[in-house]
């Protein structure tokens, strides 16, 4: 095991501790159902989010509040943004980028930042139970990787990892869905 996988899978372990002790340790939200992660995926994931939903989560507390997933999955999406939006400002700075790519790169640097912003309000939002903005939250989180993924021309570094993330963004949405109401799911 390398030093960036054992760092990685120790910051995972802490991360999913942390949100099982504050979902099982008497601070859950009240009416929002606890079920088991392959549950969560099942109900709030079609093909091919249902994989991308299955890879987020599997290493979830098997049985928790949906909200503990949701904040999972949120903080691992808010932490690929940010691997994706240094890959950009490498490969701008670097002059990997041919010219009349860079403003589409520095577009989706932009639409990165207002996902991030949203993915931090989801996290601080559920952890204390208020759902007031979660729906325009996971909207505004997909509409900037929509935004960003529309700019790229095909075949360009960045396009195979916007994908990944709009679709995690995506599998955050559909599971906030499982609390919020199904208005919030999006048809692939």
């Amino acid at each position: 095991m390398t030093r960036a996988t054992a760092t990685k899978t120790l910051f995972l372990a802490t991360l999913i501790s942390l949100t099982t002790f504050f979902f099982v340790s008497g601070d859950a939200c009240n009416k929002v159902p606890l079920m088991r992660w392959t549950d969560a995926c099942f109900k709030a994931c079609r093909p091919p989010l249902y994989s991308v939903c299955q890879e987020t989560l599997q290493s979830a507390p098997e049985v928790a509040e949906v909200t503990a997933y949701v904040v999972l999955a949120a903080r691992l999406a808010k932490r690929s943004y940010d691997d994706t939006v240094g890959r950009a400002e490498r490969l701008i700075a670097t002059g990997a980028i041919p010219g009349d790519q860079r403003p589409a790169y520095q577009a989706c640097i932009d639409n990165y930042a207002t996902a991030r912003i949203r993915m931090v309000s989801v996290v601080t939002d559920l952890t204390g139970c208020d759902f007031t903005h979660a729906r325009q939250e996971f909207d505004d989180a997909v509409a900037a990787m929509e935004a960003c993924g529309k700019g790229l021309a095909s075949g360009t570094p960045l396009v195979a990892m916007n994908n990944g993330d709009h679709d995690l963004t995506l599998v955050v949405s559909q599971l906030g869905a499982l609390i919020l109401g199904n208005n919030n799911q999006r048809k692939m």
